[in-house]
């Protein structure tokens, strides 16, 4: 008996499952070494739907997408059909299409706002008794005139002055507008990310390599790389002004027996200074040499990025005007 209603609950089910699928037969296939092709079926889509995807990488995880890197079938107003197509520029993102992922279509449902109903006017009916007849509205009868019409009729016989022509300002003609990337998002500009940051990681090292990262800066533990540096160096200073100190209590002594301590002091703090100091200076380096090859790196990727969309053609709006944007690089 539990097989039977377990049975019967479960083909209950797949129908509403099924009515739930809205995008099927998702593929991803990679253009070039720096784009991503999505291709797939829209089911069904209502006014105010939003298609939108995401891009899972097993190693990174959910990967951070720019919506001005993204062309095609995505956002609002997309038509249901077979064979959508979806074009997202990963290498330009930050991303190198060397690696395994996995891309998720959805559609997130829009609410369309309820049109108000219309309210009826009330309306008073007027009984009539029977056998009466209706009431005729009274006419209103003449003001009579007053003493003072005379005056105004004088006043109304002036003439009235007209008023002065007004000028008007032409406006300034609107500059042109940004064009409009699909998914509702606007072209910003591209930070900078190249390998100028490592003159910024020579004075304080760890902070020059938190802007080279891409897609977005990153801080994590890249500060305590500076506090570590300084805090090297400071020790360094103090352990050699202690040697100084000790040495300068070894030279007044009378003789080697008395004098052997103070020696031995100040050059156990000389050492403490000369080892703080470099290992200060080799992580200080270290970490202008990474900030300086990655940021060179990320100016390769950009140049690479700019060859392959040397030809670019974007729609724009010049005072509400339709226009398109052609952008040429070399």
């Amino acid at each position: 008996m539990r097989f039977i209603l377990f049975f019967f609950g479960g083909v209950l089910l797949i129908p509403a499952v099924q009515a739930q699928e809205r995008v099927r037969n998702i593929r991803v296939r990679a253009i070039d070494s720096a784009q991503l092709e999505i291709r797939y079926d829209l089911i069904s889509a209502r006014p105010g739907d939003s298609v939108y995807f995401d891009i899972r990488s097993r190693v990174r995880g959910l990967l951070s997408i720019r919506p001005e890197l993204v062309r095609g079938d995505v956002g609002r107003r997309i038509v249901a059909g077979s064979d959508r197509r979806i074009v997202w520029n990963a290498l330009a993102n930050g991303y190198a299409l060397d690696e395994e992922i996995q891309a998720i279509v959805r559609v997130k449902a829009g609410v369309m706002p309820a049109a108000p109903e219309p309210t009826p006017e009330p309306v008073t009916p007027t009984r009539t008794a029977p056998g009466a007849t209706a009431p005729t509205p009274a006419t209103p009868a003449s003001p009579e005139p007053a003493p003072d019409q005379p005056r105004q009729r004088r006043n109304r016989d002036r003439p009235v002055p007209e008023p002065a022509p007004v000028v008007q300002t032409p406006a300034e003609p609107a500059g042109p507008e940004t064009p409009a990337i699909p998914g509702g998002s606007r072209v910003g500009r591209q930070r900078y990310d190249g390998p100028a940051w490592a003159l910024i990681s020579a004075v304080a090292p760890g902070i020059g390599n938190i802007f080279v990262q891409r897609p977005r800066p990153r801080v994590g533990f890249r500060p305590l790389v500076t506090v570590a540096t300084y805090g090297l160096v400071a020790y360094g200073l103090m352990e050699r002004q202690q040697a100084k100190d000790a040495y300068a209590d070894y030279e007044v002594q009378k003789n080697a027996t008395a004098a052997e301590p103070f020696y031995v002091t100040a050059n156990n703090h000389h050492q403490r200074y000369f080892m703080a100091t470099r290992a200060a200076a080799a992580v200080a380096l270290t970490d202008v040499v990474l900030t300086f090859i990655k940021g060179l790196r990320n100016s390769q990727l950009r140049r690479e990025a700019r060859r392959i969309d040397a030809v670019s053609v974007r729609p724009g709006l010049q005072m509400g005007q339709p226009t398109a944007v052609l952008r040429y690089s070399f």
